[in-house]
């Protein structure tokens, strides 16, 4: 009897074990997503998963039965693999039309399983890349949320737990080495692809300068060198080739993240690996004495592959210094589509007082479209984000570019649920904390300097583009204002000389000595410098910095309207700029928002009533009591009821506010 054999070898494990086992082992990425991003994110991942299934057994004439759908479950894979590396905002049709590709084209063109050249999910999302781009990368990274690899340059915990935005199974690290444990203890992969990808990117970014972990968790890199290089069918078969293989695989993607407009890089550098793999593997197989390509072929292919990575890098050059139809717009190393935020490429670029608009503009030369970089100093440093308005100058989106707040607490100023409330505000809209906007417990003070960074950039742009409301400057004269601060009540004296604000005094304040000092020391000469009130608060000292400056706009308030001829003015009272009546205004207290009607009789307070409040009881009681009688008398600000400063801050805030034309009713 004659045995012969085949040029393959046997194996107990079948496909189908292997692709179960796979599927086992993406569930903690996915549970991951679904906890991070909601029941959205498990809609993707299924839909995905189902479109590759039936698009295979539909090509492949399987019985439709469950059984015959699932077939070896290598289409459930890639179906559940390309959800995963997609946005969680991504629309319900992405990974419907990305699977029917990834399974039509990327995988049974070439001949079904076995014979495909390309990773099929990696493929599909190369093409919703290009083909949808608004949709996989400046929807998800440039305006719905900053993924890490935009918001961050630097490593933190909330990059290993998942506490942050991004694609659906990339971001948890916990998530993803869980799996792939599971993998590695079925013997389905080995360390030399998951090792050489991320060490070569780790010791690349050392070189560079960057943050090694920083590079190696944010992003998709650390996903993909678990579940994606390791594809058996489209990585090397020999030692040596896995680890060639897996560090081209980091070495692109970290050099594609570096000199290209994408963020992210790793779909593109293992593509570009996979079309290498037969060469690779013929050039590590070992070499048996008399049989095998000989030492000038070997040398050849070697020479061969050298040119091509040669050729991929001078392609990379090529398109990081050409001349593109459109200049790329680039923040803190990261590409900006203006054209696509503003809908136009024809934009106008104005720089005023520092800042750079870009600009569509209607046939009168008015803003149609606007898109701006502002900045404002956070906790633990400055916060930078983009501001795009519509037509009628309503913010349609902001985004977080950069920022060092506090790992796991500050970094949630970059969530959509926090950026998506400023959405349809203008400068005409109050930025009431508590109403219109909430601030994010746990980042108090990265939260408060987000909205009044926002708020400010939006007085600079009305500033730049319609004038001053002040055109004519100030009246010459000495003026005071007050406002509620950390400790108590702070008053300022602001000296207007030839119009503009010539010096800033701090009266009165209660602040805590060393905490408030950068405030109190720098923030008056900032407010001379600028002649605005609106500047960069000091670090570490945010409340005490705001304080000082609502107190000087208080004071402003009078000088901009002041009529007084024998240039000297004071005033410690409100401003009443409505008539007769009842008015509501509303005020950020401890509990929440303290809403207050006013009424109004002779061009003076008469009464104040509660109509809302969340303060504690037994705490903002004394500051009802006692505080609004004394607002009554005084016709103007008071000093706070001991324990209860932030109610009586309240109070006062929420009294302008009904006072003001724009808040009264």
């Amino acid at each position: 009897m004659n045995v012969r054999t085949g040029p393959f070898l046997r194996d107990s494990v079948t496909v189908k074990e292997v692709m179960v086992d796979v599927l086992i082992a993406l569930i903690p990425t996915t549970i991951a997503g679904i906890l991070l991003y909601g029941q959205h994110t498990l809609m993707v991942v299924v839909l995905s998963t189902l479109s590759a299934m039936l698009t295979e057994a539909l090509l492949t004439r399987a019985p439709l039965t469950l059984k015959g759908i699932f077939g070896d479950g290598s289409a459930a894979v890639t179906g559940a693999l390309l959800g995963l590396i997609l946005p969680h905002t991504t629309a319900f049709w992405v990974p419907i039309i990305g699977s029917v590709f990834a399974i039509g084209v990327a995988k049974l063109a070439f001949g079904g399983l076995g014979h495909n050249i390309f990773n099929p999910a990696l493929a599909a999302r190369a093409l919703l890349l290009l083909a949808f781009t608004s949709e996989m990368i400046y929807l998800t990274d440039a305006v719905t949320g900053a993924t890490p690899l935009w918001a961050t340059d630097r490593f933190s915990w909330a990059l290993v737990w998942g506490n942050v935005d991004g694609i659906i199974g990339e971001t948890s690290v916990v998530a993803i080495l869980i799996g792939a444990a599971y993998l590695f203890y079925k013997g389905h992969i080995n360390w030399r692809i998951p090792v050489s990808c991320l060490g070569s990117a780790f010791l690349l970014a050392v070189v560079w300068g960057l943050d090694p972990w920083h590079t190696i968790t944010a992003g998709g890199l650390m996903f993909a060198a678990f579940f994606m290089a390791t594809d058996m069918v489209t990585s090397p078969v020999t030692p040596v080739g896995e680890l060639v293989f897996g560090a081209g695989c980091g070495l692109l993607t970290f050099m594609i993240r570096q000199y290209t407009p994408y963020p992210e890089g790793v779909t593109f550098a293992i593509l570009i690996m996979n079309a290498f793999v037969p060469a690779i593997d013929s050039l590590t197989i070992p070499a048996v004495f008399g049989v095998g390509p000989s030492h000038k072929t070997r040398v050849q292919g070697f020479v061969v592959i050298a040119t091509a990575v040669v050729l991929v890098f001078g392609v990379l050059g090529a398109v990081e210094h050409s001349e593109p139809s459109i200049p790329p717009v680039i923040s803190d190393g990261h590409y900006l589509p203006m054209h696509e935020f503003l809908e136009s490429p024809d934009y106008d670029v104005v720089d005023v007082d520092g800042i750079r608009y870009y600009v569509v503009r209607d046939e009168e030369n008015n803003p149609l479209q606007s898109a701006f970089i502002a900045e404002r100093n956070g906790f633990k440093g400055p916060v930078r984000f983009l501001i795009l308005l519509d037509a009628d100058h309503k913010i349609k989106n902001v985004t977080i570019l950069k920022q060092e707040e506090s790992a796991g607490f500050g970094e949630l100023i970059t969530r959509r649920s926090f950026l998506d409330q400023f959405a349809g505000l203008d400068k005409d809209s109050p930025f009431s904390v508590g109403d219109d906007v909430q601030i994010i417990s746990g980042a108090t003070v990265s939260s408060r300097a987000v909205i009044s960074g926002v708020d400010r950039a939006l007085d600079s742009f009305d500033t730049a583009f319609f004038g001053a409301d002040n055109a004519t400057g100030y009246v010459d004269g000495t003026y005071l204002g007050q406002a509620s601060s950390f400790g108590g009540p702070l008053e300022v004296e602001v000296v207007i000389e030839g119009g503009k604000i010539a010096s800033v005094t701090i009266l009165k304040h209660s602040d805590t000595p060393g905490f408030s000092d950068p405030a109190i020391s720098g923030i008056p000469g900032r407010i001379v410098a600028a002649n605005d009130p609106a500047v960069d608060v000091a670090s570490g000292a945010t409340i005490s910095s705001e304080a000082i400056m609502t107190a000087v706009r208080d004071a402003l308030q009078s000088a901009a309207g002041s009529s007084t001829t024998n240039g000297s003015a004071s005033t410690t009272g409100f401003a009443v700029t409505v008539g007769d009546g009842v008015h509501q205004g509303r005020g950020q207290g401890f509990g929440g928002p303290l809403v207050l009607d006013v009424v109004v009789a002779g061009g003076k307070i008469t009464e104040i009533r509660v109509v809302e409040s969340s303060e504690t009881p037994f705490i903002a009681n004394s500051a009802f009591e006692k505080l609004i009688p004394a607002l009554i008398e005084a016709q103007g600000p008071v000093d706070a009821i001991s324990g209860a400063t932030v109610t009586s801050g309240a109070i006062h805030e929420a009294v302008r506010d009904a006072l003001n034309e724009k808040g009264g009713q």
